[in-house]
């Protein structure tokens, strides 16, 4: 007859292999023999997001709100102002940023700011140069 696996009462710790399997599904990146989150992932995060509002309101100073790529950014633009409606979008990316951060989700967060990096500050880049 084939072993159940036994039930794990509260307080017990999981198995090795149930800690590691967790780790990896909620995508931790955390030093092996660590339990410090990557810092690193959440300033990254910011710079990036600092950037990002940086090279936006310079582009839509030159541009115009036209070149915005998100419609919902260009419609608060034009009802709010650029800075007020960039300091807000900015502060909720930082917002969310720290809420992956806090539940330890760093490699998404280290994966979203790679994602930024070339979807947003390297056009505005090249689109400033």
């Amino acid at each position: 007859m084939p072993r159940l696996p036994r039930y794990i009462a509260c307080g017990d710790q999981p198995p090795m292999e149930s800690r590691r399997l967790s780790r990896l599904l909620r995508l931790e990146a955390t030093l092996p023999n660590s339990r410090t989150h990557a810092y690193w992932a959440l300033a990254l995060f910011v710079a990036v997001q600092f950037a990002d509002g940086v090279l936006t309101s310079i582009g839509v100073a030159r541009y115009g709100t036209g070149v915005e790529a998100n419609p919902l950014l260009v419609h608060s633009m034009t009802t709010y102002g650029s800075w007020v409606t960039l300091v807000a979008a900015k502060c909720v990316a930082v917002l969310g940023g720290s809420v992956l951060h806090v539940y330890a989700y760093d490699l998404v967060l280290a994966g979203l700011t790679a994602a930024y990096v070339f979807a947003t500050v390297l056009p505005w880049s090249l689109l400033l140069s």
